[in-house]
């Protein structure tokens, strides 16, 4: 057999750079996933609804759906004069019965936290500050409300830029495994790595998924609660539809390689038959 049917061997430093290459992509994509879920949930719409409903939650010892407090404000909005209400004391925020009409207690109280997630949202505690309207309480608001502060406009943007280096870097190294992969495993390699990438955060998010969804959500704490039980009454009710968002995305992310290496599989095969026929 002459030398010119022998197949074409790779240099064994190709299979070493292969590894290394493909390891620290594993890295950069388990970062780029990351960052890519926060920037969902970060994104104006899920930030403010979220920071709405803890707010509420904080400010409703007796729970979202109590109407107490909410038929006590609409007495309030039919009582005034001009039809409009301040909510909240020292806020410039006004409310109109029409506003909240047909509204169940709950939604109401979305509404009205809404008005205050939105200029949070935008503008971080400056923006609730400039609401304010004595200089007593613009100097509380200014220091800010805690870790809701990271559900901001300033933080969506922190994270796009990082995640545009994070990218870029990914990239990268994406070429450079398919350059140091052979054939189909120019497929398969890219398909085990993002599978191999995704696979804890879809793990673990599914698992807190499930679990969360099997648990009912616990009796509001009531006034003089401990900040412990009010920490858990606020994870109860928060936690669940973020991490099912971001389980999903990481679901799609692990189909996505395990599609590939399929593909890679599946091509081998067929081109290994058609080279026999």
């Amino acid at each position: 057999m002459g030398t010119e049917s022998l197949p074409k061997q790779r240099p064994y430093w190709h299979v070493d750079a292969k590894w290394i290459t493909g390891l620290l992509l594993v890295v950069m994509l388990s970062l780029t996933f990351l960052v890519y879920n926060l920037i969902q949930i970060t994104a104006e719409e899920p930030a403010v609804r979220t920071t709405s409903m803890a707010l509420a939650l904080v400010f409703s010892r007796n729970g979202l759906d109590d109407p107490t407090e909410i038929e006590e404000f609409r007495q309030r909005l039919r009582a005034s004069p001009d039809g409009a209400v301040a909510p909240i004391p020292g806020l410039a925020i006004t409310v109109r019965e029409a506003d909240i009409a047909n509204l169940s207690p709950r939604e109401a109280r979305l509404h009205l936290f809404r008005r205050l997630a939105t200029p949070l949202y935008r503008d971080g505690p400056q923006g609730l500050a400039d609401l304010a309207e004595d200089p007593e309480t613009k100097q509380v608001l200014s220091a800010g409300v805690g870790p809701l502060s990271l559900f901001s406009l300033q933080t969506h943007q922190a994270l796009r830029r990082v995640f545009g280096v994070l990218v870029a870097i990914s990239l990268g190294l994406v070429l450079l495994l398919v350059f140091f992969s052979y054939r189909f495993g120019r497929l398969g390699s890219p398909g085990c790595v993002f599978f191999a990438a995704s696979l804890p955060g879809a793990v673990f998010l599914t698992f807190l998924s499930l679990a969360s969804g099997s648990q009912d959500i616990p009796a509001p704490p009531g006034e003089g609660a401990e900040l412990t039980d009010m920490v858990g009454y606020l994870a109860a009710n928060l936690l669940p539809p973020l991490v099912q968002e971001m389980s999903r995305t990481y679901l799609l992310l692990l189909g996505f390689g395990f599609g590939l290496m399929v593909l890679a599989i599946l091509g081998s095969i067929i081109w290994r038959l058609a080279r026999r026929g």
